[in-house]
């Protein structure tokens, strides 16, 4: 696995790399040095399942480093050439994943939202009642052949 050599440690929030490698598929080991993933390779030649880990640490500033060139098969039994293939794939996939969060953007405050604002007096409530009388019901779009609004 040359290209497993070649990747770096990657440091991120640890709520995205959770997110991301149980989403791959792996599962959470805690051990003493941190946290291991782990995933479960299974050889339909051999019929033998080999475990495959990576290995993280959670510092204290919430950020997890994911020490991605110390990956590897478990134990020291021989792992088949398609399960090292696949691990290799996998692995370069779990790097591309992590390094390409986008940060979300914050969210306007509550005061310039606009969604979901309610009348503010007697008269408005009026006009979006007229509004509303003369949007067709789900029903209706049904009977003309439309899709009606799932959100309603």
């Amino acid at each position: 696995m040359n290209r497993r050599k070649t990747l770096p440690t990657i440091t991120k929030p640890f709520a995205h790399v959770h997110s991301t490698l149980t989403a791959l598929g792996f599962s959470e080991m805690p051990c003493k040095e941190g946290t291991l993933y782990e995933l479960t390779f299974h050889d339909a030649s051999t019929l033998q399942q080999y475990p495959y880990r990576i290995p993280t640490q959670t510092m204290e500033n919430g950020q997890t480093e994911v020490h991605l060139p110390e990956a590897g098969f478990c134990g020291k039994q021989t792992v088949p050439e398609s399960a090292e293939a696949a691990a290799a794939e996998l692995l370069v996939e779990v790097h591309q994943y992590l390094e390409n969060r986008q940060d979300k953007e914050p969210s306007p405050p509550i005061d310039q939202v606009m969604n979901g604002k309610m009348a503010n007096n007697e008269a408005e409530v009026k006009r979006l009642g007229k509004v509303m009388a003369s949007m067709p019901t789900n029903s209706e779009l049904r009977k003309n052949g439309l899709v009606p609004d799932p959100i309603q």
